[in-house]
């Protein structure tokens, strides 16, 4: 960490103990320098929560997202929201990723007050129908994959001469088209587009932070590992994590990549059906499990214990060589090439919702 720009934790969603343990790494970090946190979450959507943290914590945040527990990811967790808690000042959290699919429930009641009559209308038309979506945990009938483009319109005609007002909806703009490109098919294209938008949004994010710091700034990172690698990601892009080993090499520093990734326990997941918003399952780690065996870890302490172990991957990329790296998958191969340790466990718990209806 002394030697660090950046620490990366990826992670696989929905698990208490990633947030956990990035919570553990702020209060060290703070002794380096690390004030600075970039998450997976939209910039305006970042800043909607932060609003609700800085009046009353987590607390303050569940109420907010009563009646919408999914109107972004991650953020609407309890354990990720009291690490955000620590990032309130003004420019220390990072919101760098796409706006999320539930973002308009959140972002369209503040842009309802910004304008006249004929702003509220409209505002209040769209509203509806996100409402009327979301009740009946219709993904796809929402305004970023449904209907968008004729809302989005509507929206830029009722609140033109409002600059502000327009960053907003053109950023819901750009995620639609983001998530359009998924729907119809378009995998790499939705990969290309979103990767380039996070890359964009981290990069202004950290030339300000780096002019109110008058230094390069240190941050703590955690995404999914897949973003985090710096290795080719197996979605054929070259994501964050790479941009930033380049970043900290031309300051003279380096990074520490962490990937938490459990080998048995619970997680949740977002998963709509009449029964809620949310489920929990078992992790997917067949793949890793059998990397690591094949490296020769030993597996039965981790099996057996109730607690976090941590693995050197150095070692395991070294044992598995080049033709054991070929044969294992490519998510599989990107985590282990591209992250310096694997905090895992066989008992992991799943993330608390702050709010679940």
């Amino acid at each position: 960490m002394r030697d660090a720009q950046f620490i990366l934790v990826g992670e696989d969603h929905g698990y208490a103990g990633s947030p956990q343990l990035l919570d553990a790494l702020a209060t060290e970090g703070a002794t380096f320098g690390f004030e600075d946190y970039a998450v997976e979450v939209g910039p305006f959507s970042a800043e909607w929560a932060l609003g609700h943290l800085r009046a009353g914590g987590a607390d303050a945040l569940a109420s907010a997202f009563a009646g919408r527990p999914v109107a972004m990811p991650f953020l609407n967790l309890r354990e990720e929201a009291e690490v955000a808690s620590r990032f309130t000042a003004p420019g220390h959290l990072w919101g760098v990723d796409q706006e999320f699919l539930g973002a308009p429930l959140v972002l369209l009641p503040g842009l309802a007050r910004r304008g006249e009559a004929a702003v509220t209308k409209v505002i209040a038309e769209t509203l509806d129908a996100e409402r009327a979506a979301f009740a009946a945990k219709d993904f796809g009938g929402g305004m970023m994959v449904g209907d968008g483009a004729a809302r989005l319109e509507a929206l830029r005609d009722a609140l033109a001469g409002d600059p502000e007002a327009l960053e907003q909806v053109d950023a819901l703009a750009r995620s639609a088209e983001i998530y359009g490109y998924y729907s119809q098919g378009r995998g790499l294209d939705n990969n290309f587009e979103r990767v380039a938008l996070i890359r964009e949004n981290f990069l202004s994010a950290y030339a300000a932070a780096r002019v109110r710091k008058g230094a390069p700034p240190r941050v703590l990172m955690k995404f999914g590992a897949v973003h985090l690698s710096r290795a080719t990601t197996p979605m054929s892009t070259f994501d964050l994590g790479m941009l930033v080993e380049g970043m900290a090499a031309e300051n003279g520093m380096g990074t520490l990549r962490i990937a938490y990734l459990p080998l048995g326990g619970e997680g949740l997941g977002i998963s709509p059906s009449p029964d809620g918003w949310f489920a929990k399952a078992q992790p997917e780690a067949a793949e890793l499990r059998a990397a690591l065996a094949k490296a020769g870890v030993d597996l039965a302490p981790i099996d057996a214990g109730q607690g976090h172990f941590l693995v050197p991957l150095a070692p395991v990329v070294r044992a598995l060589g080049n033709k054991g790296l070929r044969e294992v998958d490519p998510m599989t191969r990107s985590m282990i090439l591209g992250f310096d340790y694997l905090v895992t466990t066989s008992s992991a718990r799943p993330a608390e919702p702050l709010a679940t209806d």
